[in-house]
């Protein structure tokens, strides 16, 4: 049958023949962009992982740069140390040519103008090694960090350290240049204070034992110093002395009879210009000056007592008393000066010193950081009527007397001060483990009773202290094997007895090194740390500056920066060698940090290159075309498409069938 109306076998080719075209243009598309899916309608199931999977690899390819540029901040810095370093070597060679006895002061002064320009270098490295605009070794920046992989938590962080002079202990603000003491305490030595009791500079302050009478009426002061500096060329510090008293103030002077300075007659006056005049004439051994409050000031330069005495010295605005004088400390060739105790707290080997020896000297002890340690605190809490100064501003009162709460007090006025306080309480305990079943539970500390009946070492006593949570207080020992109660925060510490006194815990000693006896009851006071937020000089000042544990000082100089190491003479140049090799230490344990971070990155580096490769191989797997297969597709849609053409054009040629027929 012959029909026109539909002519079903040219639609079918047409239809196939779209087909092939549609097939053709998929491969063609596919070899073009080498990718088996360029559209989500290609593979909607592969879209999902294509999409994670490229964002993996560029992230992947960011966090390779992240740790190249790590490795670059890395190789910057340890280039500046290494510089750093070799500034070092420099400076400690001419350290050790100035340990040689035959220099003169000329050559000892060149070679200090080399170290002092050595040590501005430094400083001036470590403003100028940079990454980016990161400074790398001046402080201003604690860490950076890199995100070196895909995930957040993927940081690799390197810790910058300050390595300028200062940091490195070579300059800086290290001590306290020149510093005065409080009025001295009269003391009979003939009970002996040793040479190597008191350490200035780290040195014995004395050249020979003391066993002189100094207590009232001697000119302590002046004695003080005589035997301070028959040892200046070990400690390289100078002391003279001074004393000074200065009066009431007397809107008018009214004196009713005379009174004695120095055991010298001072006659009555009607005003006060004319008792200063009448002192300075009659008056042995003191200066007298009007001051613009109406009070008179007594002073000398050689530090001898001043003696007030006679009738009516009340008249006048003094006292009747013997004021002994001060002492003022500082080192020849202008560095810092350090005083202290011979005492384990401050590293020696033992308790030969005491605080209490350096207090007689009117001194606190000041450490190489200008931190001003106390004596221990006294039992009276702090109230309105204490006279207590530190840089001339008032402290509050204080909850109780222990070094913790006057701590608080001072730091409530530091803001005023720049002065911050904390507290310390160390006791070392001698432990008797024989006897520690009697003890059972009869020893208390801070009232909580310990059971101590079935310890037999350290280790099971300081378990037993510290299960009992009392306050701060912590048990331990330290590297010399002493058993320790300590308060970081300077709380009391009470250890009381309810059985034998001296069962198990056999004696103590407290903060300052003292042995305490035991008995029923004993009260151990902590100490104060005061530290100036500037390196400063503090000045503590008052009537009552006792009750801190501390003497008044003052200071006519300010610390301030500058070099440490001195060539100055024989023993400086030799002790400075010790502060350039902790230098060097210090430098070279840093830059094996940055080291140890560089190498940190190249492995996770080496990580994450694998991850990129293998990644990228999984995303090829699902998104690139197969070339070998959509090339003999397209072969195939192309024959198929030359094919329906042909078949095409001949079911076309059918109408000339019909047209026959018509005709």
């Amino acid at each position: 049958m012959l029909s026109i109306g539909n002519l079903t076998a040219s639609q079918f080719i047409q239809r196939s023949m779209s087909q092939q075209i549609k097939e053709i243009t998929h491969s063609t598309e596919r070899l073009s962009s080498g990718k088996r899916v360029n559209r989500a309608s290609d593979d909607p199931g592969s879209i999902g992982p294509i999409s994670r999977l490229n964002a993996q690899v560029l992230s992947l390819g960011e966090a390779i740069s992240n740790g190249a540029e790590g490795k670059i901040l890395a190789q910057t810095a340890d280039g500046g140390l290494n510089t750093i370093n070799n500034i070092l070597s420099s400076i400690r060679e001419l350290a050790v040519q100035g340990g040689s006895s035959t220099l003169t002061t000329a050559d000892r002064n060149t070679l200090q103008v080399e170290i002092d320009a050595y040590l501005t270098e430094i400083d001036a490295l470590t403003k100028l090694i940079k990454f980016n605009t990161t400074k790398l070794l001046d402080g201003s920046t604690d860490k950076v960090n890199f995100l070196v992989g895909e995930n957040k938590d993927d940081n690799i962080y390197m810790t910058l350290v300050r390595s300028d002079s200062s940091a490195l202990g070579l300059s800086g603000p290290s001590g306290v240049k020149e510093f005065t003491s409080g009025r001295v305490t009269g003391y009979n030595y003939s009970s002996n204070l040793a040479a190597s009791d008191i350490k200035i500079n780290g040195q014995n302050a004395l050249a020979a034992t003391l066993t002189s009478d100094l207590t009232s009426g001697n000119n302590t002061a002046k004695e003080l110093v005589t035997v301070i500096n028959a040892n200046s060329n070990s400690h390289g510090a100078t002391a003279t002395g001074f004393n000074k008293l200065t009066s009431a103030a007397k809107n008018s002077l009214s004196m009713s009879n005379t009174f004695a300075i120095n055991s010298n007659v001072i006659s009555v006056q009607t005003s006060l210009e004319n008792l200063v005049t009448e002192i300075n004439q009659e008056a042995s051994g003191v200066t007298a000056t009007l001051n613009s409050d109406n009070t008179i000031t007594l002073s000398n330069t050689t530090g001898n007592d001043i003696v007030i005495g006679g009738n009516a010295p009340t008249d006048a605005g003094f006292t009747a008393g013997t004021y002994l004088g001060y002492i003022k400390l500082e080192n020849v060739d202008g560095t810092f000066v350090k005083i202290e105790a011979m005492t384990k707290a401050n590293g020696y080997a033992s308790n030969s010193g005491n605080i209490d020896d350096l207090a007689r000297f009117g001194f606190n002890e000041v450490d190489s950081s200008t931190v001003i340690r106390s004596d221990l605190v006294s039992t009276n809490a702090l109230t309105t009527s204490h006279d207590i100064k530190i840089n001339d501003v008032e402290i509050g009162v204080s909850d109780s007397s222990s070094a913790a709460a006057k701590a608080i007090a001072i730091n409530s006025v530091s803001s005023s001060t720049n002065v911050t306080a904390s507290g310390s309480n160390v006791i070392t305990i001698s432990l008797n483990f024989s006897e520690a079943a009697s003890a059972a539970s009869n020893i208390k500390i801070n009232g909580t009773a310990i059971n101590f009946g079935s310890v037999t070492n350290e280790a099971d006593t300081i378990t037993a202290i510290n299960n009992a949570s009392i306050g701060d207080i912590i048990a331990s020992t330290n590297s010399s094997g002493e058993f320790l109660l300590t308060s970081a925060s300077g709380a009391d510490i009470v250890i009381t007895h309810d059985g034998t006194a001296g069962d198990f815990f056999d004696g103590h000693t407290d903060a300052t090194g003292a042995t305490i006896s035991v008995g029923s009851s004993v009260t151990f006071k902590g100490q104060i740390l005061l530290t100036h937020s500037e390196g400063d000089i503090i000045k503590i000042s008052g009537n009552d500056v006792g009750e801190l544990g501390f003497q008044a000082q003052a200071s006519s100089s300010a610390s301030t920066p500058g070099s440490i190491i001195s060539v100055s003479s024989t023993s400086n140049a030799t002790s400075a060698l010790a502060l350039i090799d902790t230098a060097i230490d210090t430098i070279s344990n840093t830059r094996a940090k940055f080291g140890a971070s560089e190498n940190v990155i190249d492995n996770r580096l080496s990580y994450l290159l694998d991850t990129r490769t293998n990644s990228t191989s999984r995303l090829s797997k699902i998104e690139d075309a197969d070339f070998a297969f959509e090339t003999a597709r397209l072969t195939k849609a192309q024959i198929m498409s030359k094919a329906a053409s042909s078949m095409l054009a001949q079911a076309n040629a059918r109408s000339e069938v019909f047209l026959k027929l018509i005709n």
